[in-house]
């Protein structure tokens, strides 16, 4: 790739799925851009495309198959970087072995049990709002919600979580002012929170994640350094892809009034996963992945890509296929062919994904069970997201509603 075939984006390309296709004139395959820092990138669109490059052999998270060329913009992937030995940069067979070594903590027969819990987090946090009428639904629900939820399941103390809510915006890119030593202090404070969290569970084991990898480091699966910048992973990336379920799942809800009366209507249990299913693909959470590399020469969607040259993951683009979903353009609660790609796909399958569709669940469902006629208190024009082309998140959702009497009993039956 030269750097003048590249079509430079901005990062309001990423949050408009039409306007980006437009923008590099396709719809499906792959092409080479310039991402919003700089960095050159094939970009791969549409659902079979996606799937053949986030399960090929030769593309892989490791920093180390990059070419030096891009090194400056590898802050979180570069291998000096304390963070960076986790799930997500990880290849085989590291990736295999600490996988294994974490994968019974989010099961879903574990991360069931925390129904009732979660539930009742829920409900209080309504409980906190409902009777004003107006509320921030970020701000209210859509942040506290699952940062709770992640720091129960890390075993993180209540009056640390803000701390980490603060750094994760700053390694994520929410916070966009950061600079390179803002994120290099940031990932400094992550990695002496993460071993302070491994030695008191040694000292005092928990039923929590950091307790498991405590375990697993003591016996031998997983270094120190890995398991501290898994402490991370699941800290930011767990609480951060939910907010923006929640909120950009709800705003759905409220631009289709309709779709949001059967969603009301119908609360079964499995309508309301359909919904969220939907929820998942309409708006994803996440707008791209990125740090995948060319370990050699291969072919991608038709287009030779030399070896340590970087590929670019467009979710909305998969999601939006027309190919593969029927009217995708549409919203539909009662969607039942829905092969979306927001969790990812093949060895990368989030791990997460059983926690986060619990809480979407929940969440949503005691949301709008508990809220009556509710509706945005803001023209839409109004809205806005935070700038980032990896993550797709709502400065502020202003809602108006008629508070309900509050349920007995569990969300989401």
């Amino acid at each position: 790739m030269t750097v003048s075939e590249a079509v430079p984006l901005t990062i309001e390309d990423f949050s408009d799925v039409e306007a980006l296709e437009s923008k590099v004139g396709r719809r499906h395959g792959c092409v080479p851009i310039l991402l919003p820092d700089g960095m050159p990138a094939w970009l791969v669109l549409g659902n079979a495309e996606m799937r053949q490059a986030l399960s090929h052999p030769g593309l892989v998270r490791s920093a180390s198959a990059a070419n030096e060329a891009l090194t400056p913009y590898l802050t979180l992937a570069n291998s000096d970087f304390p963070l960076s030995r986790h799930l997500l940069f990880a290849d085989q067979p590291d990736h295999g072995r600490m996988k294994e070594s974490v994968k019974d903590a989010f099961n879903r027969g574990r991360v069931e049990k925390l129904r009732p819990w979660m539930t009742d987090l829920a409900h209080g946090l309504v409980d906190a709002f409902a009777q004003a009428g107006e509320a921030d639904f970020v701000a209210a629900f859509a942040l506290p919600f699952p940062i709770a939820v992640i720091s129960e399941v890390l075993g993180v103390e209540e009056d640390r979580r803000a701390d980490f809510e603060a750094r994760a915006a700053v390694i994520t890119g929410v916070n966009t002012s950061a600079n390179g030593s803002d994120i290099a202090a940031a990932g400094a404070w992550f990695d002496t929170f993460a071993g302070e969290l491994l030695a008191s569970r040694r000292a005092e084991p928990r039923d929590d994640v950091m307790t498991t990898m405590a375990q697993a480091v003591d016996a031998g699966r997983m270094t120190e350094r890995e398991a501290r910048s898994n402490a991370f992973l699941f800290l930011s990336a767990g609480f951060e892809t939910t907010v923006n379920l929640l909120a950009n799942g709800l705003l759905a809800l409220l631009r289709h009034p309709e779709q949001l009366r059967i969603f009301r209507e119908d609360g079964s249990r499995d309508g309301t996963l359909r919904a969220l299913e939907e929820m998942l693909r309409y708006d994803s959470a996440v707008s791209g992945i990125t740090y995948r590399f060319a370990a050699e020469d291969l072919t991608l969607a038709g287009v030779r890509i030399p070896k340590g040259d970087h590929v670019a993951i467009c979710l909305p683009s998969a999601n939006h296929d027309e190919r593969v979903v029927e009217c995708p353009a549409h919203f539909d609660v009662r969607r039942t062919v829905n092969p979306h790609l927001s969790f990812g796909h093949s060895t990368h399958f989030c791990l997460g994904a059983p926690l986060a569709r619990l809480e979407g669940e929940i969440a949503l469902r005691v949301t709008v069970d508990r809220l009556a006629d509710l509706e945005l208190a803001v023209p839409d024009k109004e809205l806005t997201w935070e700038p980032s082309f990896t993550v797709h998140r709502l400065s502020r959702l202003p809602i108006r509603f008629r508070p309900a009497s509050r349920r007995d009993g569990r969300a989401a039956r």
